[in-house]
């Protein structure tokens, strides 16, 4: 975010234009140097999710439920009316740098404030735009399967095959980059298990 925040939006052209070769310092963005984007933000919130969810009994753990719990509460976070259900509770929520508009997408906020997560099997749309793959990091290193799990959390609120598999894929390779293999490796293994999985084809060919 300290390098993409002020350009995420920008065409390479315009990048280009505003920079020659491209970004070699920090830009500014919301009025600062380093701020996060919505992505950092929904990131911690999947982090905390794990977090919440590890305390639940062996047995009745519900990881894509408290991560889907643990979005809803980022929307207090946003100049978006939270649903009357979002309890404000915890320590990152607390968090005064967190309490800051972004510009998160459409898809994102109108899939958290229908009130149900979407999963694989019975999607809440049709989307296959990022906004999945960009927060799952920490289940790549925090999920005995980083890959399906990435697809759970992406599914709630991409409907999409693209939108999923691609974050499971991106956990994954999370998770193998975390054990040592180089990205070369990770991105086999990705490959490997997408191979494995119906709709995976876009995905597939993006990252071949």
């Amino acid at each position: 975010d300290a390098l993409g925040a002020g350009i995420e939006v920008l065409s390479r052209t315009e990048i280009r234009r505003r920079y020659g070769a491209g970004v070699t310092g920090y830009v500014a963005a919301y009025g600062r140097t380093g701020a996060i984007t919505d992505d950092t933000q929904m990131t911690l919130f999947t982090a905390e999710g794990l977090l919440r969810g590890q305390r639940h009994p062996p047995g009745r753990h519900d990881a894509p439920g408290t991560i889907w719990r643990a979005y809803r509460r980022w929307l207090l976070t946003q100049s978006e009316v939270p649903p009357a259900t979002v309890r404000a509770d915890g320590w990152l929520i607390s968090q005064g740098f967190l309490h800051s508009e972004r510009a998160p997408g459409l898809t994102c906020l109108s899939a958290l404030h229908a009130g149900h997560p979407g999963t694989i099997s019975q999607p809440v749309n049709d989307s296959k735009r990022c906004g999945g793959v960009m927060r799952v990091a920490p289940i790549g290193l925090a999920s005995d399967d980083p890959f399906t799990l990435g697809c759970q959390a992406a599914a709630l609120t991409h409907g999409h095959p693209s939108g999923y598999l691609a974050a499971g894929a991106f956990a994954l390779m999370i998770s193998e980059l975390a054990r040592g293999p180089d990205l070369r490796d990770a991105v086999t293994s990705a490959l490997s298990r997408l191979q494995q999985t119906d709709g995976g084809e876009q995905v597939n060919a993006a990252l071949s």
